[in-house]
């Protein structure tokens, strides 16, 4: 059973692996949310990729969004700029797909698998960020869209509702790397994923929304 990868290694790095060059089409980029797809050499869309923004104050943060405004792949963009990069886990389901993104994807499945997740950057020294929500839905021939043991076991607490129960980011961060390891704080981690339950909910609801809404 193939592990997701919650540290360093980027999803455009596994799509390489086994299509080639992979570059991000962006449908859409602004203050709120980006849109795109991973696309091959083939113009085949591999991924769909649906960011919901963060608010940053740092200089440094905004000039990278520029890049990837203008068309970097998320994960290549930090890591170009000394950032290491890890996913908090939220939630991992399977998605009905509109006819456009059957379409992109050149696929005759009516179903793929999307992960979300939230998207935690670190330089060394510095605290961590999170740059935003970030939901990736797999063509069929990627991934299939079936749920399995190690997408359960990975699914986290959102970082608000962590940090209600005295979670620093810097601590879910290190957690992060030790594989969402949080065996030794069970109540107050149990507490943060109920209280994560709604926020999630609602995340799916917005992400099948403008899912639908996107050609």
């Amino acid at each position: 059973m193939q592990h997701f990868p919650l540290t360093e290694k980027l999803h455009t790095d596994i799509l390489e692996e086994k299509y080639g060059k992979i570059h991000a089409k962006v449908l859409k980029h602004n203050s709120k949310i980006r849109e795109s797809l991973l696309v091959d050499s083939k113009n085949i869309a591999r991924t769909y990729a649906l960011t919901f923004l963060e608010n940053w104050n740092s200089n440094e943060i905004k000039k990278i969004n520029e890049e990837i405004k203008n068309g970097e792949a998320i994960g290549n963009a930090f890591r170009k700029s000394g950032f290491a990069i890890r996913k908090n886990v939220l939630d991992v389901f399977v998605i009905k797909l509109p006819y456009w993104l059957k379409k992109a994807f050149q696929t005759k499945d009516d179903s793929a698998k999307a992960r979300l997740s939230e998207f935690y950057a670190k330089k060394k020294g510095r605290l961590p960020i999170i740059y935003g929500i970030v939901t990736e839905v797999y063509t069929p021939d990627f991934r299939k869209p079936i749920i399995n043991e190690v997408d359960k076991l990975q699914i986290g607490a959102v970082t608000e509702c962590l940090e209600q129960n005295g979670f620093s980011k810097e601590e879910i961060y290190r957690r992060i790397g030790d594989d969402n390891n949080y065996e030794d704080v069970q109540e107050r981690y149990s507490q943060s994923k109920e209280r994560s339950k709604i926020i999630i909910s609602n995340l799916r609801k917005n992400i099948e929304r403008e899912i639908k809404s996107s050609k």
